[in-house]
């Protein structure tokens, strides 16, 4: 398996994506549907600490950018990641979905591929804040505002600006070509540099992928802030991040794996009954 991929696909195969993606999740409902809570109940939980009451009072439109994207951010960039786990556990059949998660090393990749995502929306977001800053002359976050009103890119709901971070977090990973940087790193835990690069040769390969991560991002980042339009963006901000994770995960198999890894498994299960003993060369039949 360590030969397969990145290869070049068409956009006729990202199209089948999408119903494997889905596929994946309605074998598992119940996990997906706790994961997609995941993102609104830790953002609740983290706006409703009294710390912020006292800590922002005197602070500037900088901390309060980090602060509600940690709010906002941290939860979603854990529920992306550990879909796209869960997606691949769901792909395997020799053991149920959450106990092949329920490991050290498993939790260690999560909360590393989980970190780096932040970092990534983080940075994307102070960087949107600095250029606006230097066109608009104007504190845009004013520190006496209300957490949820005054902030730069967030709306009035926490489902809403779900979706706007979520839209974010696709503009980012098109941008820096860094895509498949979060499957890469849970499931093949290679040196960072080394993920980027492979990602970045995947979206080369695969040029049709960056205006659909593009044109989607964008679609979801501005959504909320449409009126007419907020109300059906907050019924798909509940699902979405766990199917981006899903989709994350399938894509990855396809291109980096040749979509062989439940077939592979298969193999294995089986393997110990066809072969009773001897080299595996002289078994097989390879010289």
């Amino acid at each position: 398996m360590q030969g397969f991929g990145p290869r070049a696909l068409t956009p006729g195969d990202g199209w089948d994506w999408l119903g494997q993606a889905w596929r994946l999740m309605w074998r598992r409902p119940l996990l997906f549907v706790a994961v997609a809570l995941f993102a609104p109940t830790g953002s609740a939980l983290l706006l409703a600490l009294p710390i912020w009451e006292w800590w922002l009072q005197t602070g500037s439109g900088w901390l309060l950018l980090v602060v509600t994207l940690f709010c906002y951010g941290l939860p979603l960039s854990l529920t992306v990641t550990l879909a796209c786990a869960l997606a691949r556990a769901a792909n395997r059949k020799r053991e149920p979905a959450f106990k092949q998660l329920f490991n050290r090393t498993a939790a260690k990749a999560l909360v590393r591929t989980s970190l780096f995502l932040f970092l990534l929306l983080l940075q994307g977001y102070l960087l949107a804040y600095w250029m606006q800053s230097q066109l608009i002359s104007a504190d845009i976050a004013g520190g006496s505002r209300p957490l949820l009103a005054g902030s730069f890119g967030i709306a009035d709901t926490i489902l809403g600006t779900q979706l706007s971070v979520l839209g974010s977090v696709l503009l980012v990973l098109q941008m820096l070509l860094a895509v498949f940087t979060i499957p890469l790193q849970l499931f093949r835990e290679l040196p960072l540099s080394v993920c980027w690069r492979s990602s970045a040769l995947a979206m080369q390969l695969n040029p049709w992928l960056l205006p659909m991560f593009g044109l989607v991002g964008l679609a979801f980042l501005v959504l909320p802030f449409f009126q007419p339009f907020s109300i059906p963006a907050q019924v798909l901000a509940l699902p979405l991040p766990a199917y981006l994770g899903a989709l994350l995960y399938v894509a990855w198999n396809d291109i980096f794996q040749g979509g062989a890894e439940e077939d592979m498994l298969d193999i294995q299960d089986q393997y110990p009954a066809t072969v009773p003993g001897g080299s595996v060369s002289r078994q097989s039949g390879i010289r």
